[in-house]
């Protein structure tokens, strides 16, 4: 019999040369199995568990075992759970958690507690056991391939090497922020933003369970308030406000980016002398990252939501990032770098530096710009109210709408040609991270130019035209990237709605009519290009439906406006025949035109009445289908 503790049940009378002998069972879980409640199990050469192997933990029975069996009346191990007022561990498990293991913090107490001896110090930290280590790397290696290009908070290399050794297991901002990042790609998988064959999206969703990622990393985040500003849990709230606008919780997107921008606040983290001493390179570009990546999105909410600005760009004294792949950079230096603009302030680093095409962080940089660009634009052109401080401070700038985007026109057309056209996403990280820069300053110029636009009081045919100009711009990218981007970008569409919205306020003659309408169907078949992969027709069919409401309405106040027959001229009774609205799908409508008598089509107009728009909207949230 083996003197090893936690081996029983081995059969002392077998014959060594007819029979093998029986598989060990461990009885006893050792104390790294037993603090995370998982099942025990013994390694192929029976020298301690498996987990503890893998984990390169050391293989222990310290822990007194507790005897089997309910408890004599009047003993105190019945009543000491009770006593301390600490609930069921059992009944503590939420039905929405599904299978995965979730260990409740009241167990991981309970663990610590029963492990430690008086007098001596509680144990470290260990994390609540979510999810295997095989899905976590798998979710993390997802993030690089779909989220990482458009936000990218962590230096590559570096991270993935902490997931593969579990680190976040015994680091409590690294397990939140891992969380997050877990939360935020789960939901993307749900949506149908996995475009890669070489995953199996059906085994993903068996195994993630987006809504527990989400809790998870929000109740680690919140245990320490606004105490902390360790980075990643700065990090891991950045994650989240872009992971709430993922599931559509807009409240819950403004309080983690608040809770960012307090702790940003409280040690002047937008100038980097108050950045921590000691810091190493990779810290410092992922900190330049996550800095100018929450600027971005600060002033997209701002766009979307019309909420206040946050950032500004004037007040903030944190370089671009190093235009550099990751591969170069390590806390020993940066071995390429290149047209890095590392010391030089962002508003002198854009001027005297043009992107460059050797590396994709140049792309994203620009990005940036159109969004400083963009911060301007809306807080010059956003209100034009005037207001006393309009008497003391006296703007005679001579800046103009038009000149801005005559400016940012010839900023793009410097561009690379890698950064101008979207080819098809190509499944190679390095190919595709070109690509998601390219259609990324695709959306994000369109949505500078939407706010353009409406600022400087359009007429109806000038907003057709840029909202038309935005739909062909965006059905320039391939659906793959569409995808992957995924809610941020339907947002996008939702300004271009807006647009098209303001103009059914005023009265519209039936060319004009004819423009709007031309515009909302080629919205629907750029949303129906979202919805096909995933069988579905919501928004798009809720916008033709919506057009062919306002026929309707247009058709019947024709017929109420036209001149008594007897007056009417021959060449102006026949009603002009609008195209269907679901005829051509997947290709543009075939071209018509207007048969109206000239003196007929001056003079008639209408206005669409607010009931019928009722139930217009223009927030395009494909995910309760995807779902």
């Amino acid at each position: 019999m083996s003197s090893d503790p936690s081996l029983r049940g081995v059969s002392s009378s077998v014959s060594s040369s007819s029979s093998k002998p029986k598989q060990r069972r461990i009885s006893r879980a050792c104390d790294y199995c037993h603090r995370r409640s998982i099942r025990c199990r013994p390694a192929d050469d029976g020298a301690g568990c498996q987990n503890c192997r893998d984990f390169a933990q050391t293989c222990t029975y310290h822990r007194t075992p507790r005897r089997r069996g309910v408890p004599a009346r009047g003993s105190g191990g019945g009543a000491s759970r009770s006593s301390e007022g600490l609930p069921d561990v059992k009944l503590s498990r939420s039905p929405s958690q599904g299978d995965l293991r979730i260990i409740p913090e009241v167990q991981q107490t309970l663990g610590a507690a029963s492990d430690a001896s008086p007098g001596q110090p509680p144990a470290a930290w260990r994390a609540p056991y979510i999810v295997s280590q095989a899905t976590v790397v798998d979710l993390v290696d997802l993030y690089f391939e779909i989220v990482y290009p458009i936000f990218p908070f962590f230096h590559q290399p570096s991270f993935t090497r902490k997931i593969s050794r579990a680190e976040y297991n015994s680091n409590k901002p690294l397990f939140a922020t891992t969380m997050a990042v877990c939360a935020l790609v789960s939901g993307r998988v749900r949506d149908g933003s996995v475009m890669n064959p070489r995953w199996d999206v059906q085994a993903l969703l068996r195994e993630t369970l987006p809504d527990t990622f989400y809790a998870e990393a929000k109740r680690q985040l919140l245990d320490d308030g606004c105490d902390s500003s360790n980075f990643n849990i700065l990090r891991g709230h950045a994650v989240m406000a872009i992971t709430a606008i993922q599931n559509g919780k807009i409240r819950e997107m403004h309080r983690h980016i608040g809770i960012y921008h307090t702790l940003m606040d409280m040690d002047g983290l937008h100038d980097e002398a108050n950045w921590p001493s000691g810091i190493g390179i990779i810290e410092r570009e992922e900190r330049r990252r996550m800095f100018w990546s929450i600027y971005t999105l600060d002033i997209f909410t701002s766009v979307v939501w019309g909420g206040v600005i946050r950032s500004r760009e004037q007040q903030s004294n944190v370089t671009y990032p190093a235009e550099v792949d990751d591969q170069y950079i390590s806390d020993g230096g940066i071995a390429q770098p290149g047209f890095s603009p590392s010391g030089l302030s962002p508003p002198i680093a854009r001027l005297v530096l043009t992107a460059q095409s050797d590396c994709w962080i140049s792309g994203w940089n620009f990005i940036t710009d159109l969004y400083r660009v963009l911060e301007h634009a809306l807080a010059r052109f956003r209100d034009r109210r005037r207001s006393f401080m309009s008497e003391i401070i006296d703007d005679q700038s001579t800046v103009t709408e038009t000149s801005i985007r005559d400016k940012v026109l010839r900023m793009y057309l410097n561009l690379p040609e890698c950064f101008k056209t979207t080819p098809a996403m190509a499944f190679n990280q390095k190919q595709d991270l070109f690509g998601f820069q390219a259609a990324n300053i695709t959306a994000s110029l369109q949505l500078l130019r939407i706010v353009l636009f409406a600022a400087g009081g359009a007429s109806i045919k000038e907003r057709c035209q840029i909202a038309s100009d935005v739909v062909d711009a965006f059905n320039s990218i391939p659906v793959q990237y569409c995808l992957a981007i995924s809610k941020p970008l339907l947002h996008h569409l939702g300004g271009i709605g807006s647009i098209l919205g303001s103009v059914f306020e005023e009265r519209l003659s039936e060319a004009e009519y004819t423009q709007v309408r031309s515009v909302m169907l080629a919205m629907a078949r750029l949303l129906e290009n979202l919805e096909t992969i995933h069988r579905s027709s919501c928004a798009s069919e809720n916008l033709r439906s919506q057009v062919s409401r306002i026929d309707e309405y247009m058709s019947t106040q024709r017929q109420h406006q036209r001149p008594p027959l007897e007056e009417t001229p021959v060449n102006a009774t026949a009603q002009p025949m609008l195209p269907p609205v679901d005829g051509g799908r997947g290709a543009p409508p075939p071209p018509y035109e207007q048969h109206v008598n000239s003196e007929m089509a001056a003079d008639w107009s209408f206005q669409v009445p607010p009931e019928l728009l009722g139930d217009l909207t223009w927030n395009f949230d494909l995910g309760p289908v995807w779902t």
